[in-house]
């Protein structure tokens, strides 16, 4: 069976060396501009570094803007519109971005932080619900991760300083190894349905699958580990998350497809984490009397064991990433979960991220 991971060279870990564990955010290669700049184009537009063309006119869509975030204008924002009457609009936004870091956490991370922005700029609370898709060819194989909702949204108003309009809404994010990739639709009167096929309608036409080819991962090598502070507090804490990134590793080396594993890691698949906890407990047991234990850590690995032996894993990792994993029971699941810690006295220390699996892209 294929297998692109060398998982005997998967780390190098030296005594007293912790890599710090940080929030990955979406970083570029070329200099960024001190503010975006809405670069003066008539007729078709090219990016250059992936070839996707951006027309002025697509689809019954005019091309309002193309607001470049660096010199080279490789990481660009470009806003098209629809504007059937005045009461019914729609905006299109694509994005297009090149990435120095790809780790196991950063779909879920955008996907998480584009909730956030929402809700503040809401006068209701946004019900951000992901839902999970891939695309794919005989050669790439991108997986996303997107949400069809109602939203309020905000703007400048002079009489009543922000007025808010309902608005049905749209966001997807792929992941398409050195490029991040995501649209953005809002409209006045299209239904979920039609935002949906106006997604697959985007991907096909600014070609998603040719721009996840272009900078693919290398995934020859094996993917590094950062792992979180908190795990520097004992022995067992470290040695039983390293064994918890070496499983995640070699579930996906495993599992995945090779063209799937070229464009992210699909972190969204729960059986990798579920396989990754499995091995971190069978570690502890194994080796609980080999060093003198933190009693975070003891109290850590006797909840983790109870959630194990009752059959909660699943439901235990869809609170921890707070829904944002692909577990169809989830949902379902999720009051009964709550009364199951209250009963079981589960902690909250349960939901802490210990370790990211990620590649440095140059």
């Amino acid at each position: 069976m294929y297998n692109p991971f060398n998982i005997q060279h998967c780390i190098m870990f030296k005594k007293n060396l912790l890599i710090i564990f940080y929030l990955l955010s979406v970083t570029v290669f070329s200099q960024k501009r001190i503010k975006p700049v809405n670069l003066s184009v008539k007729g078709d537009f090219t990016h250059e570094a992936t070839s996707t063309i951006f027309p002025a006119l697509w689809s019954g869509f005019q091309r309002e803007a193309i607001y470049s975030y660096d010199l080279k204008n490789n990481h660009l924002a470009v806003g098209y519109v629809q504007q059937k009457t005045k009461k019914d609009k729609t905006t299109l936004t694509v994005y297009i971005y090149p990435k120095k870091e790809i780790d196991n956490q950063l779909l879920r991370d955008e996907f998480s932080a584009y909730g956030y922005a929402l809700n503040q700029n809401s006068n209701k609370g946004t019900d951000l619900k992901p839902s999970f898709g891939s695309a794919s060819n005989d050669h790439i194989k991108v997986n996303y991760i997107y949400s069809v909702f109602d939203h309020s949204m905000g703007r400048p108003d002079f009489f009543n300083g922000v007025k808010y309009t309902d608005k049905k809404s749209l966001i997807s994010i792929y992941e398409c190894g050195g490029w991040g990739f995501k649209i953005r639709v809002s409209s006045d009167n299209m239904t979920s349905d039609q935002l949906s096929e106006l997604k697959d309608k985007t991907e096909n036409y600014f070609g998603l699958l040719n721009i996840a080819s272009k900078k693919t991962l290398p995934i020859s090598q094996a993917p590094d580990i950062i792992l979180s502070p908190v795990v520097k507090r004992d022995s067992m804490m470290i040695n039983s998350t390293i064994i918890a990134a070496q499983a995640k590793i070699e579930w996906l080396a495993t599992h995945l497809e090779k063209k799937e594993l070229l464009t992210g890691f699909s972190d969204m698949n729960i059986e990798s984490e579920v396989f990754a906890i499995e091995k971190m407990i069978e570690f502890y047991k194994a080796h609980e009397k080999d060093w003198k234990m933190d009693q975070d850590t003891k109290k850590y690995f006797d909840e983790m064991i109870r959630i194990a032996d009752n059959g909660r894993i699943k439901d235990h990792i869809y609170e921890k990433y707070d829904r944002i994993i692909n577990y169809d029971q989830g949902a379902d699941k999720k009051d009964d979960y709550i009364q199951f810690k209250i009963d079981k006295n589960i902690s909250e220390d349960t939901n802490q991220i210990f370790y990211k699996i990620f590649y440095k892209l140059e």
